[in-house]
């Protein structure tokens, strides 16, 4: 099985449309069976769409994962999409997070990380949890935009425990952009593991360096070293047998401030 999971920046990219080619080329090329999407944002002015999409809010034309998945369709490749929307962006954007899976979804549900939540507050997050069937039985995804460690608004330790709160005793994969950088010992990471998640990165038979920011982005305006802040988690040891950054220049054109990771998993 393969996972992928990618912060996409969209709508703030330049050549934005270019780059959803290459996002769908990789899909394809790499057989990718669930993908989980950060930012995937719509305009509010664009018009409502009516499609049949697991949501919490109305989908509209310019969605990004939208787009996607009418690209993918295009070239005869079914992949069901979930859009939920997070918080309003740079003023005039939705922004969202985006399942598409060629596995059937018999489960939907957003995950509210803040109190009082309001969707005009950039640093008020949710996560996406679907459940899926495979011929190895029923999975839990998590499509995770956590915030900051050190973030006394809205803290990091907070936002994992009620995703944690949420786990089953099936096997389960946390997909995200988790701000969280691996190398900061007793923060954010250790948290994960503390918890009794597992870095599908140290599972790895197979692996590269593992970065997925390498300058200052978006909330991480000082940033100047690379950063491996993307990541995907398990909550069961399983058989990584690869696990591979993409759209970073030598896997894939880059198509957005983050890197993608691409990790091919063997479930029992």
């Amino acid at each position: 099985m393969k996972l992928m999971t990618l912060n996409t920046h969209s709508w703030q990219e330049d050549k934005q449309l270019e780059k959803l080619d290459i996002v769908v080329q990789a899909i394809i090329e790499q057989g990718c069976d669930v993908i989980a999407l950060q930012e995937v944002n719509q305009h509010q002015d664009s018009p409502i769409i009516d499609v049949n999409i697991l949501s919490n809010h109305a989908v509209l034309a310019d969605n990004y994962g939208y787009l996607l998945q009418q690209k993918l369709m295009e070239q005869g490749h079914h992949y069901q999409l979930t859009w939920d929307f997070v918080h309003q962006s740079y003023e005039v954007y939705q922004e969202g997070l985006a399942f598409l899976t060629r596995l059937p979804i018999i489960e939907h549900e957003v995950i509210d990380l803040s109190d009082n939540y309001d969707v005009n507050f950039w640093k008020h997050r949710r996560a996406v949890r679907i459940k899926v069937a495979s011929q190895q039985g029923e999975l839990d995804f998590y499509n995770c935009h956590c915030g900051w460690w050190n973030d006394s608004e809205n803290p990091f330790a907070d936002q994992i425990n009620r995703i944690t709160a949420t786990l089953s005793t099936g096997l389960s994969f946390l997909l995200g952009d988790f701000n969280n950088p691996t190398h900061i010992r007793n923060e954010g990471y250790d948290y994960l593991l503390q918890n009794g998640l597992i870095d599908c990165y140290e599972m790895a038979e197979k692996k590269d360096v593992g970065t997925t920011v390498i300058k200052n982005i978006d909330g991480w305006e000082q940033n100047s070293q690379a950063l491996r802040i993307d990541l995907i988690l398990s909550n069961q040891v399983v058989v990584v047998k690869q696990h591979q950054t993409i759209f970073n220049n030598d896997f894939y054109p880059i198509v957005s401030d983050h890197f993608g990771i691409l990790v091919e998993v063997e479930v029992a």
